[in-house]
């Protein structure tokens, strides 16, 4: 099952959209997702180079496998969970 990542913050409206993108691909392909609050955890957002929320990263054992910084499309994120 993929593991994704999402950075957030408090009052993002870019944020909740994601989310919503999120929720809707999550009907359909099963993936497993960490949400973390990049000005909660300023550390963990710069060790992981993030520069804007949200930001949506693929993550595996071997390490990153794909990044989306924005709302990411519902198509792009289907196609991208599918592979």
């Amino acid at each position: 099952m993929p593991k994704l990542v999402l950075y957030t913050t408090g009052f993002c409206a870019p944020c909740r959209s994601a989310r919503q993108v999120l929720d809707y691909v999550g009907q359909t392909i099963p993936f497993e997702l960490e949400e973390i609050n990049a000005s909660e955890h300023p550390e963990r957002a710069m060790a992981e180079g993030i520069t804007s929320t949200p930001t949506l990263i693929s993550v595996s054992d071997d390490g990153e496998l794909w990044r989306i910084e924005g709302v990411p499309r519902l198509k792009q994120l289907r196609e991208l969970l599918s592979t």
